[in-house]
């Protein structure tokens, strides 16, 4: 769909594709999309960007202490649910498509809306979800590790 009317599906849990100038690239991930397009784009690029964007979703994060996965913002647990505000959940979605990856605060902080201390809003942020997961799931402990110098990662 067109960048601009992007809205609120991505904070419903729906996955968008967007597509428009290389301009709005931000723009479309900062609102939650899975993928951009930049136009012109060609409809075999969107039948296999969205077949990547499906396989992706409907991935299980296997974790040693079980599986887990997201509705909306709420982060599914074997012990429950961890309702994460928009933000954290935003956090977490990149960490878990960047698995094994360090992925650097400046993009957090980005996803996170970009207000505040980069350093110091990420870091109370990633405390918050290591919190509310660890609430419901003890044995996932710190599962968000601190890559010094690089950022956070999910191992």
């Amino acid at each position: 769909m067109p960048v601009d009317a992007v809205g609120d599906l991505p904070a419903r849990g729906v996955p968008v594709i967007a597509w428009g100038p290389a301009g709005m690239l931000r723009a479309a991930f900062l609102a939650g999309c899975v993928d951009f397009l930049r136009a012109p784009w060609a409809p075999e690029e969107l039948s296999m960007r969205a077949l990547g964007a499906l396989a992706r979703a409907q991935a299980a994060h296997v974790f040693p202490w079980g599986e887990t996965g997201f509705q909306g913002d709420t982060f599914v647990l074997p012990g429950g649910p961890a309702i994460l505000t928009h933000h954290e959940a935003l956090i977490l979605r990149a960490l878990l498509r960047s698995r094994g990856s360090p992925v650097p605060r400046e993009t957090l902080f980005l996803l996170a809306g970009g207000r505040g201390a980069p350093g110091r809003t990420i870091d109370v942020q990633v405390a918050s979800i290591r919190r509310k997961v660890r609430a419901v799931a003890p044995a996932a402990g710190r599962f968000i590790a601190c890559v010094r110098r690089q950022g956070y990662m999910l191992p």
